[in-house]
């Protein structure tokens, strides 16, 4: 059954879920975005910033889908500060991230697979923005709860079906976020700021799947 309600549709129910979750993260305004995803026959949602979601009228909620593919995270070189950080570390953190969705939605019963099919949903991400710069410091500057160095990231999320090679985009969702600079939980690495955006994302995600299932 197609619903179009607004609470459980793919893309904005994870907006509610990141806002509520972000714990250690602040989200900032998407500004300039360059998407790398085709958005012809979506539609803005005003309501979801400061993060950017289209989202087809017509489309399924996450109850249609059952099995997940999780496509290898890609960086978006469009942004050519991207091109400043070593490429062993954008690899730790396409495979941290990749990995954290998976494991979250087979720690919740759903089956993460390779072949499209029936009641199958492909999710993409996309990374650009990443900032870790050194939190040398922090370490310096600890006897006051500021962050001086945080951690940022841009992930650019698409939501499709995954039945043949058909691959209708349902939604996409483009957040960005920072390590916070007070009351922040590992000040001696801006690289666990940006996991941790990672850690939302896959739980937001699962949360926003069981949510649809009416767990």
């Amino acid at each position: 059954m197609i619903s179009t309600n607004k609470f459980t549709h793919p893309g904005l129910i994870i907006v509610a879920v990141l806002a509520l979750s972000a714990c250690g993260t602040v989200n900032k305004q998407v500004e300039d975005h360059a998407f790398t995803t085709d958005i012809s026959g979506l539609v803005l949602d005003k309501s979801a910033a400061p993060t950017l979601v289209y989202r087809r009228p017509d489309a399924p909620t996450f109850s249609a889908y059952n099995n997940f593919i999780i496509d290898p995270v890609r960086i978006s070189y469009r942004d050519p500060s991207m091109e400043k950080i070593k490429d062993e570390d954008l690899e730790k953190m396409q495979t941290y991230f990749r990995n954290a969705v998976s494991n979250e939605l087979k720690d919740s019963g759903y089956k993460v697979t390779h072949q499209p099919g029936s009641k199958t949903m492909r999710i993409s991400f996309v990374l650009s923005g990443i900032k870790a710069p050194n939190a040398a410091p922090n370490i310096i500057n600890v006897v006051v709860p500021v962050a001086i160095s945080i951690g940022e990231v841009t992930v650019e999320a698409t939501f499709r079906e995954a039945m043949t090679n058909r691959n209708r985009i349902d939604a996409v969702a483009v957040n960005s976020a920072r390590g916070s600079r007070v009351l922040n939980e590992s000040p001696w690495s801006t690289w666990s700021d940006i996991e941790s955006s990672f850690d939302v994302w896959a739980k937001g995600v699962r949360e926003a799947i069981d949510k649809a299932h009416g767990r």
